[in-house]
Parts: C-alpha cells; structure tokens; sequence
C-alpha cells in the first residue's frame, strides 16, 4: 500500500478546525497517488486515522468517516457543494464520475470550461467564490483540473496561462484574485 502523503498532513495542519470534510477529500484525491478516478475508501479512511493521530489540533476521525458516509452519492450528476461522490468499486472523490469519464486524464483546460459552462446543470449556480460573470472561478477550475486531470496544480496553473496565452481562454480584467475563466469569443 502506497504511503500517505505529507502534503494532505500539512495543509491539514494549516487549514485546521476551518477545513471541510469536502476539502479534505479533495486534497486526499489531489495528493496521494492514483492512476483512477478517485481514491479508494480504505485511503480516506487512513488519512482520517493519521489525523486523528496528530497532535496540532483537535480532529476527529469517527466524525470526519461518518460525515464521508453521510455525504457520499451515487449518481453521475453533480449534486452540490457538499456531496462526495462514489466511484466505482468502494472508491471516493469530490467530483461525480461522470466528470471523470469525460474528462479524466485530461489538461485540456478549454475542455474542461466548456463541459463545466455547458453540460454540468446547477454546478456554476452553486459555486460561491469567484468575481462576477461567466466562466468558472480559476481557484476552482484547477481545483477540478488537479483532481480529474491528475496533475498538480501548478501544472494546470501554467495550463491556463498559456490558453489565455494563446486566446482559447479569457477572463475579466476586473482584478478579481480569482476571476472567472471562460472560453474566448
């Protein structure tokens, strides 16, 4: 079994009591090491035991697995904010698998605004951060692309550069520190 991975720990430790159950996954799944859609229950499971363990702020770990098992669905379909999605054979992620079966493995940043602005009903309408107007808030779209693309973020950071870059992708010049990114016209 593939060892967990500091990163989780640290950001963890950094975000501390204010770091969602949604969040966490999440970074599970960005993190540790995985070469399919989402991470298997077992790995959540383990994160939660490691933080259980740590000594930097109060977590707990059978609130933390059952909340997972509260908010855990399964649906392709987005279903908002808070739910958890199963994937597959006892696997978790943050995002529904049908984002993985089109998109997964993918860096095509343009790819992924158009599938999240097109075909992905209530997903925008739900989303909270970022500046005003269409697109998708960048935070959250490499968000996404680290999760579903498998890569790091600074890799789909760069991604986004060079579609804005090369005119596939705009974004509002509003100063917004993350501002809505979109397909250009």
């Amino acid at each position: 079994m593939t060892d967990l991975n500091d990163d989780v720990f640290a950001a963890a430790r950094q975000r501390g009591r204010t770091l969602l159950t949604e969040e966490l996954v999440a970074l599970i799944e960005r993190h540790h090491p995985h070469d399919r859609p989402g991470v298997a229950r077992e790995v959540v499971t383990r994160y939660g035991d490691g933080l259980d363990d740590e000594t930097s702020y109060d977590f707990d770990r059978d609130a933390f697995v059952e909340e997972v098992d509260t908010r855990l669905v399964d649906t392709g379909t987005w279903q908002g904010t808070d739910a958890l999605y199963a994937i597959g054979d006892d696997r978790v992620s943050r995002y529904p698998a049908r984002w993985h079966d089109a998109l997964g493995g993918s860096t095509d940043i343009r790819e992924y605004v158009v599938f999240l602005l097109e075909e992905c009903d209530g997903y925008v309408d739900d989303l909270e951060s970022g500046a005003a107007g269409r697109g998708i808030p960048e935070d959250e779209l490499l968000d996404i692309v680290s999760v579903v693309g498998r890569i790091d973020r600074e890799t789909a950071k760069a991604a986004v550069e060079s579609g804005r870059d090369a005119g596939d992708l705009a974004e509002d010049a509003d100063q917004h520190p993350d501002a809505r990114v979109r397909p250009a016209e």
